[in-house]
């Protein structure tokens, strides 16, 4: 179940950068009345997922020797650091 909240934030991420990024170059497929939104979307989505950088960073530190990398966290947020906190979770219950 978590592999597919993974997944499928993952591929509604790509789809939001996509089109942000078509918008900003005026090569997007959807209207110019909704461009806006997707912008707005984006830059919002940016501002959480930098947030989640910093609140997650230590936490992730803490439980595992794996650095957080900054861009991975701001161009999938959750969907980066929870497969590695599982992964690790995982390694440290099979030492025991």
């Amino acid at each position: 179940m978590l592999n597919l909240i993974v997944y499928s934030t993952k591929a509604a991420l790509i789809g939001l950068w996509v089109f942000a990024l078509l918008g900003l170059l005026s090569l997007s497929p959807l209207s110019f009345e909704y461009q806006p939104y997707v912008l707005a979307l984006a830059g919002v989505v940016l501002l959480v997922h930098l947030l989640e950088f910093f609140a997650m960073k230590t936490k992730v530190k803490s439980k595992s020797t794996i650095d957080m990398s900054f861009v991975q966290t701001m161009l999938w947020g959750f969907s980066y650091w929870l497969p590695l906190l599982k992964k690790n979770k995982q390694l440290s219950q099979g030492d025991k």
